[in-house]
């Protein structure tokens, strides 16, 4: 008799859906701890990801063997932020003085290469990588899950279907993904919108304004966004954000799109970028899935857990997500390993929810009053130091909205109080 069909599949401990950072850290702490991993990704790699790719200095504690700067494009020691191109401040991340092995500079990377690493140090902890194979769906069998699996034409090979069988699914598959849906997590998502240029450019020395130490920031162009110049080694990522909208998922805005893009012409212009640069160029688009409130990250059978932007592990406030999706990825093996899988939303809650509970009520403010939280926040010399100490996880969220507020009030105060000095002063007639 021949055995059952279920037998004859490739059988996994754990199979993780999508080879981004969450996905490839979730194999690699796995397949360490002894586990038989598959890595599912349906793009050949490396390929391109949407993404600012810029990471705090503490994203190193989490890279396992890897050696980030061998993958650093530039790394940024000064912000310039703007109001409608103007009122621009330009602040240096470090206090002068700071030892250079001290620093918190931004590290500058580019995806492709960054993700592709992390995958082969995946692959160098015993993981199996299936490129050009996607997810196609999962269902729950006696004793674990069945996934199917489409697999691309590639050289050689026809496209194909066939099914893997594992004990546990991580879905690291993104904001678009379907593992979620699958088994029926994350019904209503919150989905900002971003879209980037990517736009050859060649160092000058002269230029005081485009410089690989210095990353831009401008929030008077994109009501309830901001727009960014992100410094690599051969290139500008030029894009910008939309984060609050009057649809959930601002990829049905029919206006979402061309608001953006207007935003990014108006500030590569402001920068002194000729608009000729632009033209031809592919705007890549990525979808945000901000964090909207504590909900379950794992199936009721612990069976199936979400990591990194499946999971909506975007920080409501500043927009980053790749060093929270690392984090998580990290946990939802450590949870598998323990063989406490139904812990994973808690590890996850318990890292990362108090803070962005509070990131995300700082967010309405700096959103709904961004012209107040600008002038009265952003522009102030310890904002930007701050900021990158919050980005890092060095200093949580919690009690900055208050005292935000009360800045913003203080401000608001002085100024109508120098404004009745000031005529009571003046002479009359």
């Amino acid at each position: 008799m021949a055995p059952p069909a279920h037998e004859q599949r490739p059988r996994y401990d754990l199979v993780v859906v999508g080879a981004g950072p969450a996905g490839a850290t979730a194999a690699a702490v796995a397949a360490r701890g002894g586990l038989r991993v598959a890595l599912l990704e349906k793009q050949p790699l490396p390929r391109h990801k949407p993404c600012g790719g810029g990471m705090p200095v503490p994203v190193q504690r989490e890279l396992l063997d890897l050696a980030p700067e061998a993958l650093v494009d530039t790394r940024v020691r000064y912000m310039r932020h703007s109001w409608c191109f103007g009122r621009a401040v330009e602040a240096p991340i470090d206090p002068p003085g700071t030892p250079p092995e001290q620093s918190r500079g931004l590290l500058m990377v580019q995806r492709p290469r960054f993700d592709h690493a992390l995958v082969c140090q995946a692959q160098a902890a015993g993981v199996e990588l299936l490129e050009g194979h996607a997810f196609a769906g999962l269902e729950r069998v006696a004793g674990g899950v069945t996934l199917q699996v489409r697999r691309r034409a590639v050289a050689g090979q026809e496209a194909a279907a066939g099914s893997l069988l594992a004990d546990a699914v991580i879905g690291a598959d993104g904001a678009a993904g379907g593992v979620a849906a699958a088994v029926g997590l994350r019904r209503s998502a919150r989905i900002a919108l971003a879209l980037e240029l990517e736009v050859p450019h060649r160092w000058d020395p002269a230029d005081p304004l485009l410089r690989p130490d210095l990353l831009h920031l401008e929030y008077g162009a994109l009501r309830r966004g901001y727009a960014w110049v992100f410094p690599k080694a051969d290139h500008l990522n030029i894009g910008a954000g939309l984060f609050y909208g009057r649809q959930r998922d601002l990829r049905r805005d029919p206006r979402a799109r061309s608001r953006i893009m207007a935003a990014i012409g108006a500030y590569a212009a402001a920068l002194g970028v000729d608009p000729a640069r632009l033209r031809g160029l592919r705007g890549h688009g990525h979808p945000l899935p901000i964090w909207d409130g504590p909900e379950p990250l794992h199936s009721a059978d612990g069976r199936v857990l979400l990591v990194g932007d499946a999971a909506g592990l975007i920080n409501p406030l500043f927009g980053d997500g790749l060093f929270h999706a690392i984090r998580s990825g990290r946990l939802a093996a450590e949870a598998l390993l323990a063989g406490q899988p139904c812990s994973h939303t808690a590890r996850v809650h318990g890292l990362l929810a108090d803070d962005f509970e509070a990131a995300r009520r700082l967010g309405r403010l700096f959103y709904g009053l961004s012209g107040l939280t600008y002038r009265y926040g952003i522009a102030q010399p310890r904002a930007t130091p701050l900021a990158v100490r919050l980005l890092g996880g060095e200093l949580n969220f919690r009690g900055l909205g208050r005292r935000s507020l009360r800045r913003i009030a203080s401000g608001l105060l002085g100024e109508v109080v120098g404004i009745g000095w000031r005529q009571q002063k003046a002479p009359d007639g």
